[in-house]
Order: structure tokens, then C-alpha cells, then sequence
């Protein structure tokens, strides 16, 4: 079948517009969509010149082309998504963090405890008269 340039120039934009590679319409922007409208712009027409009894092939390929962007959208998760996500795990972390330091701090209290204890009972054996403190050897 034998297609006009204007035709040519849209399936040419569609294709632009599938692979990312567009140079009027912004496909990251998150309110892109495969419309008639997008080819028209993307071809350099105005809006309104891609009409279904015009083109019905391309405008079923238009169709078909946002349908594969709406179900790949949702599997993708999207920048929100993301930040909720980031969120969750740095709370977890945060909570993880706040447990450690507690135990921590609990085990800190016992070191020092022991070691207070350890002080009292050399200086109670350094205070009496009948023992004799040997100290130990490295070897």
C-alpha cells in the first residue's frame, strides 16, 4: 500500500516517540501519552491532522502503543513509589539504630558497673592487712 509523505512522517514520529528518540515532545515528562496530537506535534503538524478516517492503521498503532506504555508503567514503579519505599527503609533503619544504642548503652552500664566493682574489691584487698598482692606476669 502506498502511503503519502505526510503519512510517512507520522508513522516516522510514532517510531521517534516509541524508541525515545523525539525532538519536539518531551516522552519523560509524566504526563506523556501516545496521542493522535503527540504524532501531530512530534511530525511538525498541528494538532488535529491525525484522524482515525484518515489513517485508521495509524491511529490503531497509537492505541496499541499506549496500551504497552500504560501496562509498562505499571510495572515499573513510579518516582513516588520510590520515595515511599526510601521512606519505609529509612525508618527501619532508624528503628534498628535506636534498638542497638539501647543495647548498647545497657551493656556500657554493666562494663562500668564491673568495673567499679573490680576497683572496689582491689582496693579492699590493697586495705587489708593479711593479704599480699601478687601481681601477675605477661609470659
Amino acid at each position: 500500500m502506498k502511503t503519502s509523505k505526510a503519512e510517512q512522517a507520522y508513522w516516522e514520529a510514532l517510531d521517534r516517540l516509541i524508541t525515545n528518540k523525539a525532538k519536539v515532545v518531551d516522552t519523560k515528562s509524566s504526563r506523556f501519552k501516545f496521542t493522535r496530537d503527540a504524532i501531530s506535534r512530534e511530525s511538525g503538524k498541528g494538532k488535529g491532522y491525525v484522524r482515525h478516517e484518515r489513517y485508521p492503521e495509524l491511529c490503531q498503532a497509537i492505541k496499541d502503543a499506549e496500551e504497552n506504555r500504560g501496562k509498562l508503567a505499571q510495572k515499573t514503579p513510579n518516582d513516588t513509589a520510590k520515595l515511599k519505599h526510601e521512606k519505609e527503609l529509612k525508618l527501619k533503619a532508624r528503628l534498628k539504630y535506636d534498638t542497638l544504642k539501647k543495647e548498647y548503652d545497657l551493656l556500657m552500664q554493666d562494663y562500668l558497673n564491673i568495673l567499679r566493682q573490680n576497683f572496689e574489691l582491689q582496693s579492699e584487698l590493697a586495705d587489708s592487712s593479711n593479704t599480699i598482692l601478687v601481681k601477675g606476669s605477661d609470659n
